[in-house]
């Protein structure tokens, strides 16, 4: 199982309740092949990042206090499969020294763990940072300030959009919340879809991230067509294929 679904179903299993007894944790992951070795090691990831304190026999989850368990906390385990698809395609459109923006969700936060070759990535996620800065191939890691959103640890705002105008990228990867059957991409959030515009407004290649769920749907806000985009990356290409998009389709 990889590094992110892991963390993901021990958020899912830890954020019911605010105290668990060790032996529970470890007897629960165990149904999923995860052994305690490992699952210890991404325990003392979360309390790294301050999600929970481990002491003698039992963990403290403090995100139960602080009301930062939600469906987002699980959302890169939803479809996760086709994530991964997507995120290995990917790789190969990334090339040595690429200079890359790397937008907010799930799928992103997957295809950043996954980087095999040397990249620097600028980004408004503070997931993103945080998983980025755990793979060596990526030299260079910023995180672009602003306001924030709490509910996706995403900055947004004018001083965002004035910082990413001053940097040249060499790709642009963003996903899509939903794309219609004429090309128009929606995302649920417009604060973070302009930080994305300002991204894309400074470069050449500009890739789209969408799994086969997100085709022939409306969205909240509209922000791009995915005919001015340089590829559109699905785990099912022959349904992307059905729709007049104007793209090519990897």
């Amino acid at each position: 199982m990889h590094r992110v679904q892991r963390k993901d179903l021990l958020l899912e299993y830890l954020c019911q309740k605010p105290f668990h007894e060790m032996n529970h944790v470890l007897e629960y992951v165990a149904k999923f092949d995860i052994s305690a070795t490992t699952a210890r090691r991404d325990l003392k990831e979360l309390e790294n990042e301050s999600i929970i304190t481990m002491f003698y026999g039992g963990i403290n989850f403090l995100g139960v206090h602080n009301k930062s368990c939600s469906i987002d906390v699980r959302a890169s385990s939803i479809n996760f499969d086709k994530k991964m698809i997507i995120a290995k395609k990917l790789l190969n459109l990334l090339e040595k020294n690429d200079i890359i923006f790397v937008g907010v969700g799930s799928t992103c936060e997957v295809f950043v763990t996954l980087i095999d070759k040397p990249v620097k990535i600028v980004t408004n996620s503070f997931r993103i940072l945080q998983l980025a800065k755990d793979n060596y191939n990526v030299q260079y890691n910023v995180l672009i300030g602003g306001k924030v959103r709490e509910k996706s640890q995403a900055f947004y705002g004018s001083l965002c959009e004035e910082s990413l105008s001053l940097i040249q990228f060499s790709k642009v990867i963003f996903s899509a919340n939903t794309i219609d059957q004429t090309g128009a991409v929606y995302k649920s959030n417009e604060e973070e879809a302009r930080v994305e515009l300002a991204a894309l407004a400074r470069v050449q290649t500009k890739i789209l991230l969408a799994d086969s769920t997100k085709f022939d749907k409306l969205g909240f806000f509209k922000f791009y067509e995915t005919k001015n985009v340089s590829y559109l990356v699905t785990d099912k290409p022959e349904v992307a294929k059905q729709y007049d998009l104007n793209v090519s389709i990897i």
